[in-house]
Formats: structure tokens, sequence, C-alpha cells
């Protein structure tokens, strides 16, 4: 077919389509035909070395290879979709072979003991809360060191995601594959890094979740290290910066671990489900249950299985964390514009001093950050206006 794709079985009821860097899921009957017809040059010679069991006519198969097979290859690129928008730093940051250099010595936690590891250091992270808690509980910091030890959990961000996105990378090596490359993101004030894994479709379906699960294994041991470090020093100030560097990091875990994002948790939902684009299923399950039937449409009987049931909470649950976190971000927002306003109306009979100062820092980041974060979202209310404009214009 004079196309240079890949395919693979990587395991008895899974397999993938490889073609110019992209991976396909595909069932078992294409995976024959994409087989076969690397080897055979004529239609006829594919139908004979599919064999009786395909029990197919020529032009059945005609159609399936012009209807099926082609509009994969045939797919335009994507242009003019600025997938970086609202980053600031977006770039390559390691090589594969850089990053393969500095993962490899991390491989060896991800062997057969990973996931009893995994369970246990959860476990550990969560005993250890309240404990660590306890030890900052009561602590008063003055206002400059308060702020300086927010810009240094800040700044610990930027290692936690490196050392997180190393484990994937680790564990990819464990799994035979190497990561691609290692990236670095700012996105709007939130460092972010990512690697690429493509190549991870090439794997059976518990070394990707072993793959997608550690970064996080990874953080869990950082978080254990940060807590025997919080008991070791003395100096309230140094405490009070370990601390926030532990929230911080803790956060980042719950955050990877919710299925609702893109993140290493959704990864890990989508291959247990079977399903590969667990958002778009979901999407189709809550608008079939709300919009009308086509009385046309052939009917199919209800099917009631243990997917279906994960699926239908997953998108319950998804539904009510939209809102969560909108009403919660709208919150936030008002409070912090009130706070503001109030501070601004204030400043007159305020006398200027460290703490002042630094409350205004903290009025003025806070409203930098809303601007940046809904930056985008009022460009598009800003053009719906526009456009609800020109209409009644004309």
């Amino acid at each position: 077919m004079n196309y240079d794709y890949a395919i693979s079985c990587v395991s008895s009821n899974e397999f993938v389509l490889s073609y110019e860097g992209k991976y396909y899921k595909i069932g078992e009957f294409m995976y024959r035909i994409l087989r076969e017809g690397q080897k055979a040059t004529h239609l006829e010679d594919l139908l004979v070395y599919l064999g009786n069991n395909a029990d197919i006519s020529l032009a059945t198969l005609k159609e399936i290879i012009e209807t099926k097979v082609l509009p994969i290859f045939n797919t335009p690129e994507e242009k003019g979709k600025d997938l970086s928008e609202g980053f600031w730093v977006k770039k390559q940051i390691l090589s594969s072979q850089q990053s393969t250099a500095l993962a490899k010595p991390l491989s060896f936690l991800f062997g057969k003991s990973f996931y009893p590891l995994f369970v246990i250091l959860a476990g550990v992270n969560m005993a250890l809360y309240y404990g660590a808690k306890s030890k900052v509980a009561g602590q008063y910091i003055p206002e400059g060191y308060e702020m300086l030890s927010w810009i240094a959990a800040y700044f610990s961000l930027f290692f936690i995601m490196f050392v997180h996105e190393l484990g994937h990378a680790a564990a990819a090596i464990k799994s035979g594959i190497k990561a691609r490359s290692i990236g670095l993101g700012v996105y709007t004030i939130m460092p972010a890094m990512y690697t690429d894994l493509t190549d991870i479709w090439k794997m059976p379906k518990a070394n990707r979740i072993k793959v997608n699960l550690a970064g996080v294994f990874i953080q869990l041991i950082i978080s254990t290290g940060i807590v025997a470090a919080l008991h070791l020093v003395s100096n309230e100030v140094v405490q009070n910066i370990i601390w926030k560097i532990y929230i911080f990091n803790s956060i980042l875990i719950v955050m990877n671990l919710v299925p609702f994002l893109k993140l290493d948790g959704y990864w890990v939902l989508s291959d247990l489900l079977g399903v590969p684009n667990l958002i778009q299923t979901s999407n189709k399950l809550l608008l079939d249950a709300v919009t009308r039937k086509d009385p046309f449409e052939e009917s199919r009987p209800f099917e009631l299985s243990f997917r279906k049931i994960i699926l239908v909470v997953y998108s319950v649950l998804r539904v009510l964390f939209i809102i969560a976190m909108t009403v919660s971000v709208l919150t936030f927002i008002y409070v912090s514009i009130l706070k503001t306003i109030t501070l601004i109306r204030y400043i007159p009979y305020l006398s200027f001093n460290l703490e002042t100062a630094v409350e205004l820092l903290k009025r003025i980041f806070t409203i930098v950050i809303i601007s940046l974060f809904t930056r985008r979202y009022r460009k598009i209310f800003s053009s719906i206006v526009l456009k609800r404009m020109k209409w009644y214009r004309a």
C-alpha cells in the first residue's frame, strides 16, 4: 500500500497501529488486514492471505480498506491550532539520550515489588501528614519570612516536577522503551513538565499503568524525605519552608491522581476500563442521557456491565467536579477583588510598613494571577459579545 506503518499485538486482545509517530488502537480483524497487507501485492492476494475465516468478498474487503484503513493514513495534519497558548516558556530541556542517562539509575524502583511499595508509601504518607502538621502548628512567622517561604516552595515545584518526569522515564526504561524527550513549560505562572512517551502504546496495559503511576511514586518517596527533614531541623523559618514544599508536593500528587484532568490518574483509569478516549466517551454518554433519541435510529438492547456502571459514575462525578471547580474559582476571584477594593479604599489611613507592603504585593500578585488565568476566557467572552453586537447592528 506504499505506507510505512508498523503494527503490534501488545497483549491477547490489544492491537496497535503506528504511523508517522502516532499510535492507533485497532481491532483484531483490522490488525490481520494490515499484517497481511504488508505481504500482499494485490487485493486478491490479501483475500487469500486472510483465509477462509475472514468470510468476506473482494468488494467488501475493498470497502473496508477504503473506509476504515486509508482514512487513517490520509488524515491531514491539524494546522493553525496553537497548543502553546498560555505558555510563557515551552521547550525541550533533555533529549532522549540525556533523559535515559538520568532516569536509568531509578529504573530499579519499578520491578515486581512496585505496586506493594506504592500502596505502602501512600499509607505511610497519609499517616505522616498529621504528625508533620502538628510540628508547625502554632508557629508565628514574620511577614517577610512568610513570603520568602512561599517563593522557596514555588521554585521547589520545578525540581519536584522534574523528578516526577524522570520517574515516568525510568519506569518506561524498565518496561523496554525510552522517553523521546523531557520538556519544560511555564503555563501562565505555573511550572509544567512533560515526558514524550509516545511509544508507551507498544506496551501491554499493566506496563502502561505502572509508567503512568511512576511519577506519583517518586513524589511519595520525596514526600517521606520532606517529613523526615521537617523533624530533623529546629529553625522555625526553615520548618515553615519545608512544610510549604510538603503541601505543594501533596497537592501535586492529588492533582495527578484525579481522573477528571488529563493527568496520570486519567490515563490509569482509561487503561483500566479499556477506553482510550475517556473524556469523549463520557461526553457522549452525558449527551445521550439528556438528548432526544433519533426516531429512525436503530435501537440497541440495553447492556449493563461493570465498565458501563463505572463510566456512568465517572461521568456524573466529572460533572460535579467541574461545577465544584467553577464555583471555587469564581468565589476566589470574587473574594480577591473585594479584598483588593477594600485595601485600596483604606490605603490613605494605613501606616506604610513591612506588613502593609507585603499585603499590597499579595493583592497585586493575586490580581495578576486572575488576569492571566482568565485571559483565554475573557477573549472567548469578548468575541461572543462582539458577534452579538454585530448581529444587532445588522
